[in-house]
């Protein structure tokens, strides 16, 4: 089936809008919600002229029935997702790091207003996550996101049915290195904290009468900052190489 305007390939647009916006959607970075869905959108439609005239030749032809056509685009949305998913969860990462720096520094319950979700949130979590979010811009990865854009039309062409076996194998694989990652990034007052703990143990026992945990909160939270400050550039370089090399290599 012939669908064409103005010599404009308008089943090969709608193929790559399908992928390109279920991706921007849920991308680090692109789909947070403070940014307007008309944005987003923008950004979608534009790649969308960008991309289509390259791989307008790698596109099938339209389905002559309905259902087909729209099985192919459900198809192309949800390789669309899968990408933009694996991203988000290695971009959790930060959230689990600043849950873990929160437990050692005593801070766990203190909120504060995260402005990427439009909400609450832990605040070592909203911290890691805002910067997380500023680096990605900040050192051009989000380039790399959307160049693997059509990389991705080489490993899954448009028309052919999604493996979902191996898109759960790359899900359960990242959400593995995302928990990873979160705890490396906290290792340094993980080690801290547990060493802290067992010398408050030992002072415990030499002066029973020291009201140990109101003395040594003010040393744990300042001691807390100091491992952070000097740990923190070690550990979001760690995350921005495992986002990279997704960006690099997915899907």
């Amino acid at each position: 089936m012939d669908l064409t305007l103005y010599g404009v390939n308008l089943w090969a647009a709608a193929l790559v809008f399908a992928r390109v916006g279920a991706l921007i959607m849920i991308l680090p970075g692109f789909g947070e919600p403070a940014v307007p869905a008309p944005v987003r959108l923008g950004i979608a439609l534009t790649l969308t002229v960008m991309f289509t005239p390259g791989l307008a030749a790698a596109i099938p032809e339209a389905p002559a029935d309905p259902i087909g056509a729209a099985a192919v685009l459900g198809i192309e949305i949800l390789v669309g997702l899968m990408i933009g998913t694996i991203a988000r969860i290695i971009f959790a990462a930060l959230s689990t790091a600043g849950q873990v720096i929160g437990n050692e520094t005593g801070l766990a319950f203190a909120q504060t207003a995260d402005p990427t979700m439009a909400q609450s949130g832990q605040i070592f979590a909203v911290f890691l996550g805002l910067m997380g979010a500023t680096l990605i811009f900040v050192t051009d990865l989000h380039h790399l996101f959307l160049a693997g854009v059509g990389r991705s039309y080489q490993t899954f062409p448009p028309g052919e049915a999604l493996l979902l076996g191996d898109a759960a194998d790359m899900a359960a694989s990242a959400t593995g290195e995302s928990f990873r990652i979160g705890v490396q990034i906290a290792a340094p007052l993980i080690l801290a904290g547990l060493i802290f703990r067992v010398g408050l143990g030992v002072l415990a026992r030499l002066a029973p009468t020291i009201q140990v945990f109101f003395v040594t909160m003010p040393l744990s939270l300042l001691g807390g900052f100091v491992i952070l400050a000097l740990g923190l550039s070690s550990g979001m370089i760690l995350w921005l190489d495992a986002l990279q090399s997704h960006a690099m290599g997915f899907p």
